[in-house]
């Protein structure tokens, strides 16, 4: 289910124009993710009891999921927030199909690759919903 949320996550941000969207379960290096990229993740996750129907299992989920935007090397910190303000929160606005809500958003200098970091934390919830088999 963690691929669930973060994929959605991804689909919704490569639709708003943003490119080299990454997976954080992707092992590509950073020299191959492009100058400007976001990795996707999932923080916490927890499931409550599911909720059963004579087709359906449904299985409610709260989850924080984590955008890393990685400036190029060039970018500072202005270009980089409008960046976030043009391409990322206008996407994430767009997850209606799970409820989001905006937790954090920070920026600090990674040292050992040289850049500018954003991270934006969101509160995700919603119900999974999968088939039950004839048993």
């Amino acid at each position: 289910m963690l691929k669930i949320v973060i994929n959605r996550i991804i689909e919704v941000l490569e639709q708003a124009g943003n490119e080299n969207v990454y997976s954080a379960f992707d092992a590509y290096s950073i020299d191959k993710k492009g100058s400007l990229f976001t990795v996707v993740s999932v923080g916490a996750f927890e499931t409550s009891a599911p909720i059963y129907s004579m087709y359906y299992a449904y299985l409610p989920f709260k989850a924080e999921a984590e955008q890393n935007v990685t400036a190029a090397k060039s970018m500072s910190m202005a270009e980089l927030y409008d960046y976030y303000e043009t391409f990322v929160e206008p996407a994430l606005v767009k997850l209606t199909d799970i409820n989001c809500s905006l937790k954090k958003v920070a920026m600090k200098y990674d040292s050992n690759i040289q850049r500018l970091v954003l991270t934006v934390k969101i509160d995700v919830s919603g119900i999974n919903r999968i088939e039950r088999g004839n048993e």
